[in-house]
């Protein structure tokens, strides 16, 4: 439910001020840098944590610079032939847009890649929308990129003028020996290769962090990869906005496809309310236009599901969960992606028929609370659902934290659909009772809003409002017994 849309109204434009600020910053940097100069160091990692570029090696010997927004941490064995530069208070350069010209304009796409044999001899470029994973003997003579993480094992890995490129994820090589040519670029993630020999020649490595653990470790600066990356095209607002937008996706999707594991799951046209747009007033004399994308499922032999987006200024994902035919809490998840802040809402709405108090899957779902309660809380505004609502977890992060926040989501769904398959079917009389329960919570959220109802009450009208509420997003004008 979207209760919570303009109750973040302050945090939503100091964001969008924080961004705005970032993207002027990054456009004077962009035009300073004209002639797109070469970046200048070999390695470097754009975490300001301690370690954030170590390289555990007996023997470390490195012709050209490294440089770390944290702390480097080497061997005694360390034999370097150029500036090593800890806490350098550097941006990181968002390259994506310029690799993706020059090396993956023409390559060979796939949803995921698995990938295993004794040998593998890769001579194409690939582009994959999810993970890629190569297991054997890996001879690569082209490039890789990949949406999230790339993971390579085996005894021996040759990469030869080869851009790994991992635009969200981590990149990991896990080899006897690797040698390597080209670039490794993890904007966001963390690159870590084990080996007993790691030989970079003519490499550029750059990531979140970094970590090279092996006997030996040889790296030698590749400028013609260095001119590749220069001092980046994008600004950090724009990859992070980005990076949003493909986590919204892939939660949703990975929602979808665990819902399918345990039933049958099919679209429902969602007919007007497929895509609503609503000017609304985020903030005293901020106007802020939203158009959300409404998918609607129905979950047979259980109830119905509802997945809402918004991907414009305001960067939002809404997952409900209504069952019918199951004595289940109603689940109602808010992510809201405030550019490298996130404030993420799941509420769990007993609405049971023999009392919350009864619904044993609240004990396997409180757990929760104390395995995520490392992330600062963020509890919503006050109001009449606090008393029917059974259970919450509401949390302030950074994108940085978006791993666990995922998995937060997914632990809240995956406990739940586990329950699911031992509570029983109601009967008759028993879905006539939960109907009615949840028909008065739905009710009372169009007559008494909260502030996001509110704002769906003033742009598309009240009667509009109940009936989307009903059809589509709640699904009780389809499940009326």
């Amino acid at each position: 439910m979207k209760r919570q849309i303009v109750q973040k109204a302050s945090a939503v434009v100091t964001a969008l001020a924080t961004a705005l600020a970032a993207s002027c910053a990054w456009f004077a940097l962009s035009v300073n840098a004209a002639g797109n100069t070469a970046f200048p160091y070999t390695m470097f990692a754009g975490s300001d944590s301690a370690g954030a570029l170590t390289v555990n090696a007996k023997h470390f010997n490195l012709n050209g610079s490294v440089a770390a927004n944290g702390s480097i941490v080497t061997g005694k064995k360390v034999n370097l032939n150029g500036k090593k530069t800890e806490y350098a208070g550097l941006d990181m350069p968002y390259s994506g847009t310029q690799l993706g010209s020059q090396y993956f304009a023409n390559a060979q796409t796939f949803d995921t890649m698995q990938l295993s044999g004794h040998n593998l001899n890769l001579n194409k470029t690939m582009d994959v929308s999810g993970e890629a994973s190569l297991r054997g003997n890996v001879n690569m003579n082209a490039s890789l990129r990949a949406d999230s993480d790339i993971s390579i094992s085996g005894n021996v890995s040759n990469f030869n003028n080869a851009v790994l490129y991992s635009e969200f994820g981590d990149i990991t090589i896990d080899c006897k020996n690797v040698s390597f040519t080209g670039l490794i670029y993890a904007p966001l993630g963390d690159v870590v290769i084990n080996a007993n020999n790691i030989n970079l020649n003519n490499a550029v490595v750059i990531a979140d962090t970094i970590t090279l653990k092996a006997n030996n470790v040889n790296a030698n600066y590749g400028r013609s990869y260095a001119d590749a990356i220069g001092s980046g095209s994008e600004t950090k607002a724009a990859y992070i906005t980005k990076f949003n937008s493909y986590m919204m996706d892939k939660e949703a999707a990975t929602i979808l496809d665990m819902i399918s594991q345990y039933y049958t799951v099919t679209p429902i046209d969602a007919g007007e309310f497929a895509a609503i747009s609503m000017t609304a007033p985020l903030a005293p004399g901020f106007m802020v236009t939203l158009d959300f994308e409404v998918q609607q499922y129905e979950v047979e032999g259980y109830g119905n599901l509802s997945i809402m987006k918004t991907d414009g200024v305001q960067q939002m994902s809404t997952i409900v969960l209504t069952p019918f035919n199951k004595d289940l809490p109603l689940i109602s998840t808010d992510y809201m992606f405030m550019g490298e802040n996130r404030v993420s809402y799941i509420e769990f709405y007993g609405l049971g028929i023999n009392g919350d108090e009864n619904m044993p899957v609240f004990d396997a779902l409180r757990p929760l609370q104390a395995k995520y309660a490392q992330y600062a809380d963020q509890p919503p505004t006050p109001g009449w659902f606090d008393a029917v609502r059974t259970m919450g977890l509401f949390k302030a992060t950074t994108y940085k934290d978006d791993g666990a926040i995922s998995g937060m989501l997914y632990d809240s769904f995956g406990i739940t659909l586990d329950a699911s398959v031992s509570t029983p079917d109601l009967n008759e009389a028993e879905r006539a009772a939960r109907y009615g329960i949840t028909q008065d919570y739905v009710d009372n959220l169009i007559s008494n809003p909260g502030v996001s109802t509110a704002i769906f009450n003033m742009c598309l009208g009240q009667e509009r409002t109940r009936q989307f509420f009903n059809d589509v997003f709640f699904g009780t004008g389809l499940w009326q017994p």
